[in-house]
């Protein structure tokens, strides 16, 4: 990860101003790791701003930012307009949680700005932002807030432990309270945060669902379909989802007794649909995501399906699963 520093480092001294984004409708990754980032660069004294969000935002989300702003700490975020009509002198845009140029939060100022280093832990496809000065992207990171407790750590920079608590709220969510995509160093970069003020009762009450959600997911779950034996698959409505909301569902599918594999589809964008996959070992979800156009490990895999229906999603993801198990 040194390297990944050194050419941060470099490249924000180069810069008079930089730029953050992350991906459509943030997650408390996406959105925690341009927090974390923010405050990094407002130490080195470096003009800097956050791509302000379009759309709703996750609900833990919302409660992260009326939290920041009780206690008075504050970011600059911009709007796409604004963004877009002002003058910029040298800039440099970091892309934060997606290497996809369709899941950015804004299209128009990526193709804004000529300078770009991306910064992901998603399995990497075919469609990816490649003008970039630097593409960092490894699959065997838990999350980019994990990526961003490493910086802090490599810095010896202190921030506010509320952030810190974001971090680690954002690290709690996409290792499925560190069962999943979690390592080694995973765990030392929680404890990392924890020593330095991270709140593990705010982190509770940030991560509570309103009743209505967790409801709605239940009732995706409970339409879900045996594909094959011990392998379940479940398929989301019309309407548009987080890359977190899929892959809670395939979280929760592998919960249920005998489950050996789990497939959750739902849309992510007009026109991308997403695909999450996890097993306990013995089925080789890697290996099925690749064969649709994704990838991934043994027991955690996804795809990003550009320009196909959901329904046509579930049954090409059908017919590979009956290929590959039975």
């Amino acid at each position: 990860m040194r390297e990944l520093f050194e050419i941060l480092n470099e490249n924000i001294k180069k810069h008079d101003e930089i730029i953050i984004m992350t991906h459509a409708r943030p997650d408390l990754d996406g959105m925690g790791s341009a927090l974390a980032f923010s405050k990094i660069l407002t130490s080195m004294k470096k003009k800097n701003y956050i791509v302000y969000p379009k759309d709703k935002v996750y609900r833990s989300l919302e409660k992260a930012f009326k939290l920041l702003a009780e206690n008075a700490i504050e970011f600059d975020f911009k709007k796409e307009e604004e963004i877009l009509n002002a003058k910029h002198n040298k800039p440099l845009l970091v892309i934060l949680d997606t290497q996809k140029p369709e899941l950015v939060e804004s299209d128009k100022v990526l193709n804004l700005v000529d300078d770009k280093i991306v910064i992901d832990h998603h399995i990497g496809s075919l469609d990816t932002i490649d003008d970039t000065i630097y593409k960092y992207n490894d699959a065997n990171k838990s999350s980019i807030v994990e990526v961003m407790a490493e910086y802090l750590n490599y810095l010896k920079l202190d921030i506010e432990p509320l952030i810190l608590t974001v971090l680690l709220s954002g690290m709690v969510v996409d290792t499925s309270s560190f069962n999943i995509k979690t390592t080694a160093r995973t765990f030392e970069m929680a404890a990392y945060l924890a020593r330095n003020g991270a709140d593990f009762v705010l982190i509770q009450e940030l991560l509570k669902e309103p009743r209505e959600e967790m409801v709605k997911r239940y009732s995706f779950i409970s339409n879900s379909e045996e594909i094959v034996p011990d392998v379940l698959m479940c398929k989301m409505d019309d309407k548009i989802h987080g890359n977190v909301d899929i892959a809670l569902l395939a979280k929760e599918l592998l919960k249920f007794e005998d489950i050996k594999a789990s497939f959750a589809i739902g849309k992510l964008s007009d026109r991308i649909v997403g695909v999450s996959a996890r097993s306990m070992g013995n089925v080789n979800v890697g290996e099925i995501m690749k064969r649709i156009g994704g990838g991934g490990h043994l027991t955690d895999a996804g795809a990003q399906i550009k320009d196909k229906s959901i329904g046509e999603v579930e049954s090409e993801l059908k017919k590979v699963i009956k290929e590959v198990i039975e």
